[in-house]
């Protein structure tokens, strides 16, 4: 799907970070194990827009909105050594191997969900060239909000604690439109994570995991800023991207 979008905003202007008040103790990771056989040879994530490879755009973004490294999770030795060749070595990127007992993007979340040691994770896929530092930071404001003291929490299907209204504090939050839900920009309590993929079967994915979570924020576009719409789009084909450098989004 898609549509004219005009003014694609210039990797030129600098992303800009949440503030304290609304940054969660977060870690972005970002995936990169997919084969890509819909794009054709070579991996997608270093295909570039602008000039700059996708990977390079995904993790520079989020390394500024969460102010830490992000973690890139992986299924081969191969990816991580092309993928990190790059990325600036200043940047200091942790790479992940893919859960062997999960497939897809839950391999990915599950690995770096043991790698990282924050309470959330940010997750996002490789080939999210227009990632919205604003859209980013305000399901960082959701969750922030609802986190009272930030503490992570090892216990409970889904992480049971409350925040200071008596409320559950979310597993997960997560946007959704009329098109469906996002999971894939979206914001993962690591406990919650941690405490479920072993109930998960090797082909189950993302939604597989939200749906078992009790009190999962889901987030509608109408609650966030309009850059959402260009943030949670991805690409998939050789052409699709070269709608994106030409102005227009590609939503799926």
């Amino acid at each position: 799907m898609t549509r004219e979008r005009q003014n694609r905003p210039s990797r030129t202007d600098a992303p800009t970070a949440p503030s304290p008040r609304t940054a969660p103790d977060a870690t972005a990771v970002v995936l990169a194990g997919g084969e890509s056989t819909r794009f054709g040879p070579g991996h997608k994530a270093l295909a570039t827009l602008d000039g700059e490879p996708l990977i390079r755009r995904a993790v520079g973004t989020l390394r500024t909105v969460t102010g830490r490294s992000p973690i890139v999770a992986v299924r081969t030795a191969d990816q991580r050594e092309r993928l990190a060749a790059a990325l600036p070595a200043t940047w200091d990127v942790r790479f992940v191997r893919d859960d062997p007992s999960l497939s897809g993007p839950l391999a990915g979340v599950a690995a770096a969900a043991e790698t990282a040691a924050t309470p959330w994770l940010f997750v996002a896929g490789c080939d999210m060239p227009l990632l919205e530092p604003h859209a980013v930071a305000a399901l960082f404001g959701r969750a922030t909000h609802r986190d009272g003291d930030r503490g992570d929490g090892e216990h409970g299907r889904s992480v049971s604690a409350k925040d200071d209204r008596g409320r559950l504090k979310p597993p997960a939050v997560v946007p959704v439109s009329e098109r469906g839900h996002e999971p894939l920009h979206a914001l993962y309590r690591r406990a919650a994570v941690r405490n479920n993929v072993s109930e998960l079967a090797p082909d189950d994915g993302l939604r597989a995991l939200l749906d078992r979570l009790d009190g999962v924020e889901y987030v509608g576009f109408d609650s966030l800023p309009e850059s959402v719409d260009r943030s949670v789009t991805n690409v998939n084909t050789r052409t699709e991207l070269a709608r994106v450098a030409a102005g227009c989004e590609v939503r799926r």
